[in-house]
C-alpha cells in the first residue's frame, strides 16, 4: 500500500499546475491561457458585427452619392463629333416568276470619324452635402477641336448617292442632364448652334447635332480639310470616359482632385499625381483601335467596338473614414490581445490574480473603442476621431487597472503599451503599400518583447 501511495503522488507531481487550479482555488495559469484564447475567439463575434455595422453605414453612403451624382449630371462621357450622311440606297427585287423587278429606295447613314482630335478639360472639383455625408462632384471646361477629311467618302462610296446637304455632326453623351453650357460650333468660319440628336444610333445614351455645310460633293472638294472647334462645359461625378474617334486623339486633362483611378482600353502616356491634383495626357492613333474611318448604320457591331475602346478614369474617392475604420478592424484581433497579455504578465512577474471578469471587462473596453472611432469619424474625420478614441480607451484601462488588487501603480504600464500599438496602427493604416510588412514587422516586435519578459519564468514552478 505504501508504494502504490507513493507511484500516485509521483504522478500528481508529473502533472503540470498549468493544468489544475491553484492552492487557493483560484484559476491555474494554464487555465487562464485556455480562457484568454477562448475570448479572444469569441470577441471576434462583435467585431464581426462592428465590421457589417460599418458596411450598412458605408452603404448608405453609396446611396447618397449616386443620388447627388445623378442629380448633379451623373458619370460623364465624350462621344464626339462624328460626321453623318444620309445615303440613298436603291434595291431590287425580283418579282413572281422572275420576268418583272421592281426597285425600292431607302435611306442608310454613313459615319465618318475626324481626321484628328483634340480635347483640353480643366475639371473642377467641388463638395455637395447629403445629411452627414459628404460627396464630391466635378465641372468640366471643355476645348475641343480638330478636323474631317471627306477622301473616305469618295473612296468608299459613290458621292451622287450621298445627301450631301443633310450633313450634320452627331456628339454623345451618356446623359444631356449635366450638359451646363454649351456654346455654338466653329465651322468654316460660321458659328453653328447645336440641337437635339437621335440617339437611336450614337454611342451613348443621348446625342445632340450640328447641320453642317461639307459641299456638294464635287471632286475638287476630296482633299479639302473641314476644321471645327467647339467648347462646353459639363457637371457630372464618378467617372469621365472619352471614345479615341481621331485619326489621332489627343487628349489633355488637368484636376484639383488627388486620388484619380485611370481605367479603360488606354492609360495616359503622361501623367503627374499630387495631393492637390493632378494632369493627364494621352495621345491615341486610329490603327491602335482597329475600327475604320467610316462605315455604314447597318453595321451596328461597329458602335459597340468603339465603347470597348473607351478610355478615362475614375474620380476614386480618397481612404474614407468607413474604409480605414473597416482597415482597423481587420487588426482587431492584436489590439484584443495587448491588454490581455499585459494582464496575463502581471499575473506571472507580480504574483497578482486577475479575475477572468476583469479580462473580459478589458475587452469590451476593446471592442467600445471601434464603436467610438466609427461614430465619431462620420463626423470629425478619420484622424482625431481615432485620436480621441484611442486616448478614452487607453485612459478607461489604465485607471481600471489600477483598480485591480495588488497591481496598484504598475498598472500605469499600460498607458505605454496601449499608446505604442494605437500609435503603431495608425502609421501602418496611413501606409497602405507597406501596411503588410510594418504589421507583420509589429508582430515579430510584440513577440520577441513578451519572450524576452517572459525568459525567467519557470513554467513548472
Amino acid at each position: 500500500m505504501k508504494d502504490i501511495k507513493n507511484k500516485d503522488i509521483s504522478r500528481q507531481d508529473w502533472k503540470s499546475p498549468l493544468l489544475h487550479l491553484g492552492r487557493s482555488g483560484s484559476p491555474s495559469f494554464g487555465f487562464k491561457v485556455i480562457f484568454i484564447i477562448i475570448m479572444i475567439f469569441l470577441f471576434l463575434i462583435p467585431l464581426g458585427m462592428i465590421k457589417d455595422l460599418i458596411w450598412e453605414r458605408e452603404s448608405r453612403k453609396m446611396e447618397a452619392r449616386e443620388d447627388v451624382v445623378s442629380s448633379w449630371g451623373g458619370r460623364s462621357a465624350l462621344g464626339g463629333p462624328v460626321l453623318v450622311i444620309p445615303r440613298r440606297i436603291e434595291r431590287e427585287f425580283l418579282e413572281e416568276g422572275g420576268k418583272s423587278h421592281r426597285t425600292e429606295e431607302y435611306i442608310e447613314n454613313v459615319y465618318l470619324l475626324p481626321r484628328s482630335l483634340d480635347m483640353e478639360i480643366h475639371s473642377r472639383n467641388e463638395m455637395k452635402y447629403r445629411g452627414i455625408f459628404e460627396i464630391p462632384v466635378f465641372t468640366l471646361d471643355l476645348n475641343s477641336s480638330g478636323e474631317f477629311s471627306l477622301e473616305a467618302l469618295y473612296k468608299h462610296y459613290n458621292p451622287a448617292n450621298l445627301l450631301w446637304d443633310q450633313a450634320y455632326l452627331q456628339f454623345s453623351y451618356h446623359q444631356l442632364k449635366g450638359m451646363k453650357k454649351t456654346e455654338p460650333l466653329l465651322w468654316g468660319g460660321r458659328e453653328i448652334d447645336f440641337e437635339p440628336g437621335d440617339n437611336a444610333q450614337s454611342f451613348y445614351n443621348a446625342a445632340l447635332k450640328v447641320p453642317v455645310d461639307i459641299g456638294s460633293g464635287e471632286i475638287q472638294n476630296i482633299s479639302r480639310i473641314y476644321p471645327f472647334r467647339f467648347n462646353q462645359q459639363i457637371q457630372g461625378g464618378t467617372s469621365l470616359e472619352f471614345l479615341p474617334l481621331g485619326g489621332v486623339t489627343k487628349v489633355l486633362l488637368e484636376s484639383d482632385w488627388g486620388s484619380p483611378s485611370f481605367q479603360g482600353y488606354y492609360l495616359p502616356g503622361e501623367q503627374s499625381i499630387t495631393e492637390t491634383g493632378f494632369s493627364a495626357e494621352w495621345e491615341l492613333h486610329s490603327l491602335s483601335r482597329g475600327i475604320p474611318e467610316t462605315w455604314m448604320e447597318s453595321d451596328a457591331s461597329i458602335f459597340q467596338k468603339m465603347r470597348e475602346t473607351a478610355f478615362g478614369l475614375t474620380y476614386y474617392p480618397e481612404l474614407d473614414s468607413y474604409s480605414k475604420t473597416r482597415r482597423t478592424v481587420d487588426y482587431g484581433i492584436l489590439f484584443l490581445t495587448i491588454p490581455f497579455l499585459t494582464f496575463f504578465l502581471f499575473e506571472l512577474i507580480s504574483k497578482v490574480r486577475i479575475h477572468p471578469i476583469q479580462y473580459l471587462l478589458a475587452g469590451f473596453g476593446n471592442i467600445l473603442f471601434y464603436l467610438i472611432l466609427l461614430s465619431l469619424s462620420e463626423h470629425t474625420g478619420f484622424s482625431p476621431s481615432y485620436l480621441i478614441a484611442s486616448l478614452s480607451v487607453t485612459a478607461l484601462l489604465s485607471l481600471y487597472t489600477l483598480t485591480i488588487a495588488g497591481i496598484g501603480w504598475k498598472g500605469l504600464t499600460l498607458i505605454p503599451v496601449m499608446a505604442a500599438g494605437y500609435g503603431y496602427l495608425f502609421f501602418v493604416l496611413k501606409s497602405e503599400d507597406y501596411a503588410l510588412l510594418m504589421g507583420t514587422a509589429g508582430l515579430f516586435a510584440a513577440l520577441a518583447i513578451t519572450m524576452f519578459l517572459t525568459r525567467k519564468i519557470q513554467w513548472y514552478d
